[in-house]
């Protein structure tokens, strides 16, 4: 799919699974606004595509996962949420990332 179908898929989901070509594909034709590493499960990025603001983050099923954000401060807080996540992880919390939600 190129950038504007995913985009377009991903506005009438809660979220969407895409293939690494795909997400290639979407990171070449956006601009990354915020990339933080997790260190457990790869990288979470804010992207915009046009004027449509994207959270994209690998699963630990090794998916990559694209949700359409409302806001900024909706993906920020989306984001520094999943940091915590990720460093409580770190001090073997045994808590998961709820990705699917």
């Amino acid at each position: 799919m190129n950038p504007e179908a995913i985009i377009s898929s991903a506005k009438k989901k809660k979220y969407l699974i895409i293939s690494e070509p795909e997400l290639n594909e979407l990171l070449s034709h956006s601009n990354i606004i915020i990339e933080e590493n997790t260190y457990i499960s790869d990288k979470i990025r804010l992207l915009q595509f046009e004027d449509v603001l994207i959270i994209q983050e690998k699963t630990t099923k090794n998916e990559y996962l694209i949700r359409v954000m409302k806001t900024k401060k909706e993906a920020e807080e989306l984001i520094k949420h999943r940091l915590e996540i990720y460093d409580k992880m770190w001090d073997g919390c045994g808590c998961k990332v709820e990705y699917y939600e």
